[in-house]
């Protein structure tokens, strides 16, 4: 049987069915791509409901960190349970037995009471500026570490010359240099801060070179086919590549340079956390020698955090510190 033709003489377009509700439908691709995009539920959030319910409600930061606070106490029940021994041992186990080391034994109590009175008066903070000073000023010497290493990385020449004076200087201590350093520099801050330069520069002297040499090389033959000068690639390809590893050395050596500035004021200074140790074991009070310890092991914790943060923050990219 024929088709009907249009007044024209071409042939009629089908028109398609009506959709169920009696409005006629554009065409099946739309008609199609309308089904499959309209909302299953009527119920179902529009873009801007659905953004208001993504958006935190004010104050909720707080909430989560509460919440994470909470999670986490069960990872402190053993500290908890070895401050109440400790508490129990100084206050009713050894005066029984040894009134004597009782005394030399303060309970975690009589410490806090201690820790509070020594910031209330100023005296703890006194002190602790006056170590993160000195040891700030020799970490600013110690960073020379960074040239020093990349250029002992990157010429062969450079390593050939420098490296053995290197591994003869960084096996002696930094507390071996105590003496010598009182002779040079007398008691003062600028013999601690020799030491704790001493403390801070070989770790990152050797955590750079390590960085160097470590870079792919497949990076520098791309920047030098791409015409990049030598300063440039120092600057842009292996400083860049090697400074995840410089970081690692700045925490390593940020630790041993604290530690060694507490040695240090052991013996060579009048002010500072390891001058408070000193001065209150002339006088028996053992409770300021452990608020004196506590400080210089929050703040040594302070510190390498610190730094672990700053470096994700400042090189996403690196998976060595993001681990």
């Amino acid at each position: 049987m024929a088709r009907p033709s249009s007044p024209d003489g071409d042939a009629a377009v089908a028109k398609p069915p009506a959709n169920h509700d009696g409005a006629e439908a554009v065409g099946f691709g739309v008609s199609d791509a309308m089904r499959r995009t309209a909302p299953i539920n009527a119920l179902d959030p529009t873009p801007a409901e659905a953004t208001l319910r993504a958006t935190p409600a004010p104050g909720s930061w707080w909430w989560e960190r509460l919440l994470r606070m909470l999670f986490a106490l069960p990872n402190f029940i053993t500290l908890f349970v070895l401050l109440i021994a400790w508490q129990f041992a100084s206050k009713v186990w050894l005066p029984r037995i040894d009134p004597q080391m009782a005394v030399l034994m303060p309970a975690p109590s009589t410490i806090a009471v201690t820790a509070a009175g020594m910031i209330a008066s100023g005296e703890l903070f006194h002190h602790l500026m006056a170590s993160l000073k000195r040891e700030a000023v020799a970490f600013l010497f110690a960073s020379t570490a960074i040239p020093l290493g990349i250029m002992m990385g990157w010429w062969r020449v450079v390593y050939d010359q420098v490296n053995p004076i290197m591994e003869i200087l960084r096996p002696i201590p930094p507390l071996a240099w105590i003496p010598l350093s009182i002779l040079w520099f007398g008691i003062g801050d600028e013999q601690n801060q020799f030491i704790i330069f001493l403390g801070i520069f070989f770790p990152i002297l050797v955590n750079t070179i390590v960085g160097v040499k470590n870079i792919d090389p497949i990076l520098v033959r791309a920047a030098r086919s791409l015409g990049a000068s030598e300063r440039r690639l120092l600057t842009r390809i292996v400083f860049i590549g090697a400074l995840p590893q410089i970081i690692t050395g700045v925490r390593i050596g940020l630790g041993v340079g604290w530690m060694a500035l507490v040695a240090a004021e052991l013996v060579g200074a009048n002010s500072g956390l390891g001058f408070v140790i000193n001065d209150a074991r002339s006088m028996l009070r053992t409770d300021i020698i452990i608020v004196g310890m506590l400080a210089i092991g929050l703040i040594g914790l302070s510190i390498d955090a610190a730094i672990l943060v700053l470096g994700r923050r400042l090189l996403p990219w690196s998976l060595a510190l993001r681990k």
